[in-house]
């Protein structure tokens, strides 16, 4: 085969030795080639090199140096682009120096990036002879098997002339490419001598430059392929899809998802199981008529924390509203400025609360009027928000006082998040260091995803003991009642009461309106009312509107919380 067809690969091959680290070489001052000095020179190069039986090339380089100081240095590389996913890497061993025939004065053999830098001590007019071996210089290709190694690189200044000898059993062909590292540019002369020999020349190498040969081998030749490759870092190799790497991931992440939905079914379950929630009639029939009773003497408070686990907004909101018909306080709508107004309420204590009131309750009566026995709830939010942990708290241990929970749900939610976030941090350090070293990054992404999934079944963590699931199957059946059921059934006398027991209830479980509405239908006149002891309004009111005057209410004072919402669950 004549070099001539050989010109398009080998010159592709050159083509894309290593651009980054010729920029880097161009650029860069504190690299061995842009530390040669101007008054150093090198006046005569020559090199002969035997490719062995294993596949090893021995080389011995002859130069010719006029210097200009104490040190001379050279690196040679090791590491070259192949394509555009991998680099070619050669292994160097039996580096030696010698100057003026007698070994190398202070010579160092330093490991680089990607390559040796030799340094020795050298002065005047001086030949200096490299002596090394190189390995993984033999390369299948699809024309069979090819020899190339760069032989002349690294020097800090440029090389006038150099002769190459190289000596490959049973070569082919040839051809060689200089200049600056990434050139295409064919040497001065390639040629095959009869005895297998490559005789090659180059006029002119500039500093830092490189010449490279490649010479392909007959079918004769016994000497085996060792080239070696190191697959290069890329965004896109580091997250690579394909079968293994998205079936190591499908694994990694189902472990982690059978895992916490293991804890979950272990761990995060309900002691026993939820009640269909039958109607609940909250109705208890007495000597003077019938009477609220709620299921098991729940609070509202306690109803929203063991329906959905948190001690929220609508909570607090919900326990005000039933301490205000329990006559702990009373709520007194204020007259509007103008038509289009802003509503506004004031709060009035009328009784500081005994050992009769759970702890929660007291915390909140505390709370709101701890500047005085009446406030506005306009002016509630600031001075109120920071006093709500005590409340909360309370309410937490509560629900664990009450047996409806082993241990507070905010703890148990908050170590399973906890483990979530840590296992998602694992995740996140995991990924990075196989997106470095590999192309499985995308198994860090299913670590982190397993540690997402198990922080997000914590939040369904918090298991009911027995005594819980069972109050919580009569809360279902207490809403079934509040959303379909009425009061007119029940004596014209007792409506009103009545009403206004279910409504904290109702506000807790979304039914604030209807609620509300069914104490507004207890209006019987068009006279203006003074109010229902708990809740009146201002002059001229009535209590049918008493029904857009709670929803406002409620969404007012449980709007003044909002912004302190992140105290809650």
């Amino acid at each position: 085969m004549s070099p001539k067809r050989r010109l398009l690969p080998a010159a592709l091959l050159m083509s894309l030795t290593a651009p980054v680290a010729g920029l880097f070489v161009a650029l860069s001052p504190v690299s061995a080639q842009a530390a040669g000095r101007a008054d150093d020179q090198i006046t005569a190069y020559s090199a002969d090199a035997t490719l062995t039986k294993d596949g090893q090339l021995q080389v011995k380089e002859s130069v010719d140096l006029t210097a200009g100081g104490t040190t001379f240095s050279r690196t040679l590389t090791t590491r070259v682009r192949s394509d555009s996913e991998r680099d070619r890497t050669y292994d160097l061993k039996d580096v030696s120096a010698t100057v003026n025939g007698q070994p190398a004065q202070g010579f160092q053999n330093q490991s680089t990036d990607d390559g040796r830098k030799l340094t020795l001590n050298v002065s005047g007019q001086s030949k200096i002879v490299y002596s090394y071996t190189v390995d993984n210089v033999v390369a299948d290709s699809t024309e069979g098997r090819e020899v190339s190694w760069p032989i002349v690189q690294g020097f800090p200044v440029s090389v006038p002339t150099a002769n190459l000898s190289v000596s490959v059993p049973f070569a082919t062909w040839v051809t060689c490419f200089a200049g600056r590292t990434g050139s295409s540019m064919p040497c001065t002369s390639s040629q095959l001598g009869e005895s297998a020999d490559l005789q090659i020349q180059q006029n002119g190498v500039p500093a830092g430059g490189r010449l490279t040969f490649l010479t392909g081998l007959s079918d004769q030749a016994t000497v085996q392929a060792n080239a070696q490759y190191s697959t290069r870092w890329s965004l896109g190799r580091a997250f690579t899809a394909d079968s293994s790497t998205i079936g190591l991931a499908v694994i990694v992440f189902g472990i982690g998802l059978l895992g916490a939905v293991g804890l979950w079914f272990f761990r995060g379950r309900d002691a026993a199981k939820v009640g269909d929630g039958a109607p609940e009639r909250p109705v208890l029939d007495g000597d003077d008529g019938p009477q609220f009773a709620a299921p098991d003497g729940i609070r509202p408070g306690q109803v929203g924390t063991v329906v959905d686990e948190t001690a929220d907004v609508v909570d607090i909101t919900a326990t005000l509203l039933d301490l205000a018909v329990r006559n702990y306080l009373t709520i007194v709508e204020q007259p509007r400025e103008s038509h289009f107004g802003r509503l506004d309420w004031e709060l009035q204590r009328l009784h500081p609360g005994g050992p009769e009131l759970l702890p929660y309750e007291k915390a909140l009566l505390d709370a709101v009027f701890a500047d005085g026995d009446s406030v506005l709830v306009s002016a509630l939010g600031p001075s109120l928000r920071p006093r709500l942990n005590l409340v909360r708290e309370q309410l937490y241990a509560d629900v664990v006082t009450q047996g409806w929970f082993n241990n507070r749900p905010d703890a148990v939610r908050n170590r399973w998040t906890t483990a979530g976030v840590v296992l998602l941090g694992a995740g996140v350090v995991l990924t990075i260091v196989l997106a470095i070293v590999s192309k499985f990054g995308l198994v860090g992404f299913a670590v982190m995803a397993a540690g997402l999934v198990l922080a997000l079944v914590g939040q369904a963590a918090p298991a009911r003991t027995a005594r819980g699931a069972a109050v919580l199957g009569r809360v279902a059946g207490l809403q079934h009642y509040l959303a379909n059921e009425s009061s007119a059934t029940l004596p014209q006398s007792h409506r009103l009461e009545f009403a206004s027991r279910c409504l904290p209830y109702a506000a807790v479980l979304g039914l604030t309106e209807k609620w509300a509405l069914e104490i507004a239908a207890t209006d019987d006149d068009d006279d203006p009312d003074a109010g229902i002891g708990w809740y009146s309004g201002p002059e001229n009111w009535h209590l049918s509107d008493i029904g857009e005057s709670l929803s406002n209410f409620v969404n007012a004072f449980g709007g003044s919380l909002t912004t302190a919402r992140r105290l809650f669950g």
